[in-house]
């Protein structure tokens, strides 16, 4: 393929790209018309047939749903008084419902330091943590190792409200409730608690039962091969019952649909003048993200004997903030694919920020690592979040110039390597050796208490 048919196809990829009537309508039916999209729920079934619809008309192959198990969750109200007072909250997705009386414990930023210094003290009581520093779920298996009953999780930012977020644990509902609370109300359980002891009335309704999430997968196969090897590009559509899920991660999956687009009509191109790509683009839209990446994990799982001819995996979580573009890469011999993408940022006169030395383990991209598959986590922003996991999570926060831009450098990476695979890493990471970087990372402890540490 000589440089002026890929320069060719590339001008008119990104082209369609920056210009595209499709992007602001897809995002209008996802947030407007299917809501949230929780997983388990109606408005996630219509936003899979939307995708699916979408994939076909694009003109891509073997569009399909398939289907997975899991524990649903609907919500009910919550109620919080501390020492005779009335506190706003909210239930934690998969929090089981509860009636309960304890002390509480504020535990500061809930990192293990702080679990230290309080020895047995947790035990029994309700864990208050602040929402900095480590991951939620890192504090809650922290609060559940040391004996609390319950949890309280806050928001991290003044004026961001009540955040919501999984506390799925292997798949299964929570071992013990937890709430959300706003920022203001961290602060002013914290005055409390240098005054007095803290009890607290916690109430938590939920309902518990059997639900059907929903994966869509479609390919973008090169003319004449019928067995190709693939890069996978995909993002999660679900998001979280309270608002539109708009930036968290409707902007995600709109940058899937117009990629796969926007590739068909490139591969096409070539195709015409008698290119043909080296791989396949294999397209997925993920459900159950948010409450454990349980979509992606039922995929990779029920799909391991096809994982060896998954060459990369292009995880679009989060790119309808503003500012720069950050790609986490994860995989063994990535130093070439980090300094590919660098070279095509400055070509692209884009801002990116690139590294292979940060593992993400709470996205998409990370069911796949877990199996040595190199992967990596496309995001925006770098500012303030504009609210995701939270109410204010709707479809005026997007930022559809960023979108795009994210959307086409995407595109145009894909295309490139498809059109030759030099800059990939030349196999998939050992077992021992992903065992090794999540040791160095910290996540062992973590990843067995949810049941993901499968060595």
């Amino acid at each position: 393929m000589t440089q002026t048919i890929l320069h060719a196809a590339e001008r008119s990829l990104l082209g369609d790209i920056m210009t595209s009537q499709t992007l602001w309508p897809s995002l209008l039916v996802l947030c407007d018309d299917c809501n949230g999209r929780f997983v388990g729920s109606d408005d996630e079934q219509r936003a899979a047939a939307f995708i699916q619809q979408s994939l076909e008309q694009y003109g891509l192959s073997n569009t399909r749903i398939e289907e997975f198990p899991l524990h649903g969750w609907r919500r009910g109200p919550a109620n919080l008084i501390v020492n005779g007072h009335e506190l706003a909250c909210i239930g934690l997705p998969g929090t089981p419902p509860c009636d309960l009386s304890a002390p509480v414990i504020f535990l500061g930023d809930g990192e293990p330091a702080d679990f230290e210094k309080a020895g047995e003290a947790p035990k029994g009581k309700i864990a208050l943590v602040r929402g900095k520093g480590s991951h939620r779920l890192e504090k809650f298996a922290r609060a559940v190792k040391a004996g609390c009953v319950g949890f309280i999780f806050s928001s991290p930012e003044p004026g961001a409200l009540p955040p919501t977020g999984s506390l799925e644990f292997g798949g299964n509902p929570a071992p013990i409730p937890g709430v959300g609370i706003a920022y203001e109300t961290l602060c002013r359980l914290e005055r409390t608690a240098a005054r007095s002891q803290m009890t607290a009335h916690l109430q938590v309704q939920a309902e518990l039962f059997d639900a059907t999430g929903h994966n869509v997968i479609a390919d973008l196969i090169p003319p004449g091969v019928e067995s190709p090897d693939w890069l996978m590009m995909c993002a999660h559509y679900d998001g979280h019952d309270i608002a539109q899920g708009a930036v968290d991660n409707a902007s995600g999956t709109v940058a899937v649909l117009e990629a796969a687009r926007a590739l068909k009509g490139a591969y096409d191109s070539l195709a015409a003048q008698g290119a043909t790509p080296a791989l396949g683009i294999r397209f997925a839209l993920w459900s159950g993200e948010e409450v454990g990446m349980l979509g992606s994990s039922h995929y990779a799982a029920t799909h391991a004997g096809e994982l060896e001819r998954i060459k990369l995996v292009f995880n679009c979580d989060i790119v309808g903030n503003p500012g720069t573009l950050f790609l986490g890469v994860n995989g063994y011999d990535t130093d070439r694919l980090v300094a590919y993408f660098r070279e095509l940022a400055g070509d692209h006169l884009f801002d990116i920020q690139t590294g292979n030395s940060m593992v993400i383990p709470y996205s998409d991209h990370f069911s796949f690592y877990l199996k040595g598959v190199p992967a990596l986590m496309a995001s925006t922003g770098g500012g303030k979040s504009p609210g995701p996991h939270t109410h204010g999570d709707t479809l005026d926060k997007v930022d559809v110039r960023a979108m795009r831009a994210a959307t086409a450098f995407a595109a145009r990476a894909l295309l490139r390597l498809a059109c030759d695979p030099a800059p990939l890493p030349a196999r998939h990471a050992t077992a021992e050796e992903v065992q090794d970087v999540l040791r160095k990372a910290g996540y062992e402890d973590l990843l067995k208490a949810q049941g993901r540490w499968k060595f």
